[in-house]
């Protein structure tokens, strides 16, 4: 965890280039895949050097894998032949959100996992009911109790239809990697669509899974006997891509953002243009330009892929906080997912919000003060609110911003913010 904060002299037009970093919350469910394979060695590249990746490489080897990175951090090399636990502590599971996906993982691996609930976040209630539910029906007995979730696979897996709830990115993922294994076919229904999904698909079959339909609401999975080794490239990340554009709508300025894929980003891409921003694809990645104040946009609701997502909505508040009229934000996934905007409002922004529904009058200019980071995405938007404010700003809790963003003072610094850490 790191001490100390960010430093922003605000009110500079960005301009210059940065490289869209591989996509967290595609890089977490791929390593954690890797505990799959009983044979040869797992490479990922293009992988954030984040402190959750670092979390879920110390599991795996708490587990008796063995994890490498390359000397700048992006490539991981894992070697699962001689795992030999199943059982995570408390400690390592509240680290993150993600550490549920080891129980699909495990259960695969051993047939049997003991684990904590998951941490991650405080954006709102994200139980793991569905991940039970359907593990349930696939022939997993679970226990619950003193806090901790009990898993055996006592007669073998049971493949059936699955039919989730609503499309849960967390359960979606722990069924593929609990079921890719196994004997028989897995449908699960109602699947989430997110392209990180189609990413752990994809690796999956590189390692021998018979997986199809990701990028779908129904994904076929034909268990395979066997998973081996293979080399993988880990997705841009979306998310800190939509992070520089809206930066880049607050700001102003033209940047290029090497690496970003847009067909990940169709409905964000529509929104900014409606602020009048300009987005181009280009040969390498996607060029953003801004002159002036962006324009409001009369509500954007958060919903599940393909619509807006709910990790983009901070950034886009905090670029409305500067834009010509009123935004009103309709938050549909987290109840808890306007923590940034208190701190957007020491900042000088003009938010109302009531329950899950916050209204943003834009102003001329922010004034720089102290801010924290409550949570990942909202220490992206104090970032924001930061690069747009006269003066000086202070970004506090930076612990919460790294476990998303590689080096974002550095990303920020190569588009011709002020930004520095100071510890």
């Amino acid at each position: 965890m790191t001490d100390g904060y960010l430093s922003i002299n605000g009110r500079r037009r960005l301009s210059g280039e940065t490289r869209v970093q591989g996509c967290k919350n595609a890089a977490l469910p791929c390593l954690t895949a890797c505990l799959l394979c009983e044979r040869g060695e797992a490479c990922l590249s293009n992988c954030p050097y984040l402190t959750d990746v670092e979390n879920t490489a110390e599991i795996l080897e708490r587990l008796g894998a063995v994890c490498r990175f390359d000397e700048g951090g992006h490539a991981v090399s894992v070697r699962a032949e001689n795992v030999f636990g199943s059982a995570i502590d408390n400690e390592m599971m509240n680290r993150m959100r993600s550490s549920v996906l080891f129980m699909g993982a495990l259960l695969s691996r051993t047939g049997e996992a003991d684990l904590g609930y998951p941490g991650g976040c405080e954006i709102g209630a994200r139980p793991i009911d569905m991940h039970i539910r359907a593990f349930r029906e696939l022939g997993v007995d679970i226990d619950e109790e003193g806090g901790m979730i009990r898993c055996r696979l006592r007669s073998g897996l049971k493949p059936c239809q699955v039919s989730l709830l609503c499309p849960s990115v967390g359960a979606t993922e722990n069924i593929m990697l609990l079921t890719a294994k196994s004997e028989g076919r897995t449908v699960i229904r109602n699947a989430a669509r997110e392209p990180e999904i189609v990413d752990l698909q994809n690796f999956l079959n590189a390692m021998g899974a018979d997986i199809r339909g990701a990028g779908s609401d129904v994904i076929v999975i034909n268990g395979a006997k066997e998973l081996r080794g293979a080399d993988y490239g880990i997705m841009p990340d979306r998310i800190a891509a939509l992070t520089y554009m809206a930066a880049a709508a607050a700001c102003g300025g033209k940047i290029f953002l090497r690496g970003a894929n847009p067909e990940h980003l169709a409905v964000c891409v529509s929104v900014l243009r409606d602020m009048g921003v300009s987005v181009k694809r280009v040969s390498g990645g996607m060029i953003v330009s801004m002159s002036g104040r962006p324009n409001a946009v009369n509500t954007i609701k958060t919903l599940y892929y393909p619509g807006f997502p709910t990790d983009a909505q901070p950034a886009f508040m905090a670029a409305a906080t500067v834009a010509k009229g009123t935004t009103v934000f309709v938050e549909s996934i987290f109840e808890n997912r306007f923590r940034h905007a208190p701190e957007l409002k020491k900042l000088g922004a003009d938010i109302d919000v009531n329950m899950c529904q916050a209204t943003v009058r834009g102003k001329e200019s922010l004034s720089g003060a102290d801010v924290r980071a409550c949570d990942l995405r909202g220490g992206a938007a104090m970032v924001i609110g930061g690069l747009v404010a006269d003066g000086t700003t202070r970004v506090y809790g930076v612990s919460h911003i790294e476990r998303g963003y590689e080096n974002i003072s550095r990303d920020f610094s190569n588009l011709g913010a002020d930004i520095r850490m100071i510890y």
